[in-house]
């Protein structure tokens, strides 16, 4: 945690499957300093047959009701090294840092009874990764990480710019990753020649990575 300028006590498992609900590490900044927790993510589903929200969408946080004192004011810093996404049933992809490092993913949180939550914020999807998803999360470099923490709403404003398409590396990953019980590094493996052709694969360029990376967004 010391790229974040953190220190954090617990004893910190790695994770590679975090689903909505569970708690994630978030960085936030409330003084002088930042500081790290586990905090649960999604807001619980607000009537029957309802999803967690999960997401907020960087184009409009600041104007909705559920998110906008959150954006003034209470922003976070969600600590992951990568996520998957599906581009089809039972067809999803790790997307991690082009150089397998740590990312700061743009963070909300939100004060729900006696506890914090937080939700990630989004962009759409750039060049050749909406061939996988019309979305993803809003990766911030490490250079605008205080300002985003401590800066005014104009700054996180101006902070809310998709990522680069080079910025990121991806590939193919198996459907266990689908099972909230998963938790284990096999899941971010990338598949084999021989499962991609099992499955007959789509063409759809790839950026594959000899080394797999833990992750901390399911």
């Amino acid at each position: 945690m010391r790229r974040f300028g953190v220190t954090f006590l617990d004893n910190l498992q790695p994770r590679w499957n975090v689903a909505p609900s569970q708690r994630a590490l978030v960085v936030t900044r409330t003084g002088l300093q930042p500081e790290a927790a586990m905090v649960a993510w999604g807001l619980p589903p607000a009537g029957e047959g309802r999803s967690f929200l999960i997401n907020a969408r960087m184009e409009t946080a600041a104007q909705k009701p559920t998110f906008r004192d959150a954006f003034a004011s209470r922003r976070c810093l969600v600590v992951a090294s990568g996520w998957y996404e599906w581009s089809a049933p039972k067809r999803p992809w790790h997307v991690q840092l082009a150089d397998g490092g740590v990312m700061g993913m743009g963070g909300l949180l939100l004060r729900r009874g006696n506890e914090d939550r937080f939700v990630i914020m989004t962009s759409a999807a750039n060049g050749e990764l909406t061939a996988i998803h019309h979305r993803q999360p809003l990766v911030l470099p490490p250079d605008s990480w205080d300002r985003w923490l401590a800066g005014s709403q104009q700054d996180a404003a101006e902070l809310c710019v998709a990522a680069p398409v080079a910025s990121f590396n991806w590939y193919r990953v198996g459907p266990a990753v689908g099972r909230v019980a998963e938790d284990h590094p096999e899941l971010v493996t990338p598949l084999d020649d021989a499962a991609l052709a099992a499955e007959n694969q789509p063409s759809i360029k790839t950026r594959a990575k000899d080394k797999a990376q833990g992750d901390l967004f399911g």
